[in-house]
């Protein structure tokens, strides 16, 4: 893929055209998020390192900024980190994110979707998210991954929404 993506290489990360590993996670109100419940609905799955970096700030607030466009292709986006639900609250509120932000603050989606980062820059043992992108088809089948070992680099948005057009 682009943008130094190295997924063919992943084992444990899901394939094109698998079901998405389904997950459970609070948003920053502690309201709960199954992503079965957005069955039905063409989904970005945008799994970012930390709140308020430069690099995750960047990538939610491009998403946020391209939410109308993205609606014309009848999908939604849903942000999942590994910090907690206050954190991205903090995050969401600073800068005026308009969709969800959930806290994967037990790391078992990240483990799911086989992308942990480990010691996240030099904080050692702090596992985060890689930064990748699942999109997923209204029956939640992944139409297209994308896995970043290198935090800096943000996604391909050009080319998220040119398979979006062809779902």
């Amino acid at each position: 893929m682009s943008n130094g993506s190295m997924t063919d290489t992943y084992a444990n990360v899901p394939d094109k055209s698998q079901q998405a590993p389904d997950f459970e996670l609070p948003d920053t109100d502690m309201k709960t998020h199954r992503l079965g419940d957005y069955k039905g609905k063409k989904m970005i799955l945008a799994f970012f390192p930390a709140a308020e970096s430069p690099v995750c700030t960047r990538e939610m607030c491009n998403f946020r900024d391209s939410l109308g466009e993205l609606s014309k292709y009848e999908s939604e986006v849903i942000g999942i980190s590994v910090d907690g639900p206050f954190a991205n609250k903090m995050f969401g509120q600073n800068h005026h994110i308009n969709f969800p932000l959930l806290s994967d603050y037990r790391r078992q989606v990240v483990n799911k979707y086989g992308i942990v980062m480990k010691n996240l820059g030099p904080l050692a043992d702090y596992d985060a998210a890689k930064r990748s992108i699942f999109i997923l088809d209204k029956d939640q089948k992944i139409q297209y991954r994308w896995v970043s070992d290198n935090p800096l680099i943000e996604p391909n948005y050009d080319e998220i929404k040119q398979i979006l057009k062809t779902l």
